[in-house]
Order: structure tokens, then sequence, then C-alpha cells
């Protein structure tokens, strides 16, 4: 109870809000920083949403927030590193939706009921996908597979990674963009 008071008091009150957790343990799942502020820029002025940033206190995540802040044209919360895990499950699940790569706040977002846009190359989202959203997901794992692994997905054994520099870059805003207009015009 206590977290989720400190959460609604941090978010307050307004239009529903995009989630951006953008970094994984795995730094090569990892999304471009330019890519998320491109989203963000369109959630916030063509979907009217607010855009808040999570994560924790690492020096990869702190730098991406700022990176992605820098990029953007208009104003995002900036949260990463100021939550406890505890206060970081109740910001998720205040949240109208999550961006995520293949990470433990989407898999808590999805957990807390929260809809996730997961973004997969490295990982098929069928396997490490959030479970409550895989419909959401964007995943370019085949497109991984043939480019880095030259096979089929289906010659891979079952979840095999495929973490190489540039996997994610297969991921382009214009795919997240069309889910989030799908979702938002389901939901907003």
């Amino acid at each position: 109870d206590e977290d989720t008071s400190w959460a609604k008091q941090i978010l307050g009150d307004g239009p529903p809000i995009l989630m951006i957790s953008p970094c994984s343990s795995h730094p090569l799942r990892n999304w471009q920083a330019t890519r998320y502020a491109t989203v963000a820029d369109y959630a916030i002025s063509k979907l009217g949403m607010r855009v808040v940033l999570t994560g924790g206190p690492s020096d990869l995540e702190v730098a991406t927030g700022r990176e992605i802040e820098s990029a953007m044209k208009n104003t995002a919360q900036n949260l990463i590193a100021k939550d406890t895990i505890r206060q970081s499950v109740a910001l998720l699940k205040q949240a109208t939706i999550v961006i995520s790569p293949d990470s433990g706040p989407a898999h808590l977002a999805s957990c807390v009921g929260t809809p996730v846009i997961g973004l997969y190359a490295a990982t098929p989202s069928k396997r490490s996908g959030p479970y409550n959203s895989i419909e959401l997901c964007v995943d370019k794992y085949a497109e991984a597979a043939r480019k880095f692994r030259h096979k089929e997905p289906r010659e891979l054994r079952w979840g095999q990674r495929i973490e190489f520099p540039g996997v994610m870059d297969l991921i382009e805003t214009a795919d997240v963009i069309e889910k989030l207009d799908a979702f938002s015009r389901e939901i907003i």
C-alpha cells in the first residue's frame, strides 16, 4: 500500500501513461535510445500520452535515460534510479502501457496486468515475451535468425539467443508505433 501510494503521488493525475523501461540486463537486447525518443515524442504529440522513463541505478540505465531525454523534442518524466524494486512494481501497475526489451520490468508489468509492447529480436517473444501481451510484441527473431545465424528459426534449437551487435536495429520505430496505435485505438 505504501509503494502504491508513493507511485500515485509521484505520477499524479493526468493523461494515460506510456512507461518506457529501456534496458535489459543483456546490453545486446537493448534498443537505441533515439528510437525510444521518437516513439515517446509520437506518444506525447499524437496520442496525448505522458511518458515516464523507469529503470534501475546502473550506469547504463541512467545514461540511456539521459540519452532518451536529450533526443526527445517533448519532455518525459525520468524516474530512472529513483525508486526501489517494490516502488518500481507499483509504478508499472499505474502505467497504461509499457515499452521494454526482454527484461525483468516487462515481465513484472505483465504480472500486475499492465500491457507491454515487448521488443524482441535477440530472443523469440513466444518463448521470452510478457505472457499477457504476446500479441503486442514486436518480434523480429525470424529476421535475426536469417541475418545473423543464416538459418530459419525452426533450424535453431528452441530459444537460442541471437545476441549480436545490431540485432535490435531490426526493430523499426514504425513497428513500435504501429503496436502503440493499435493499442490506443482499443483502450485510450
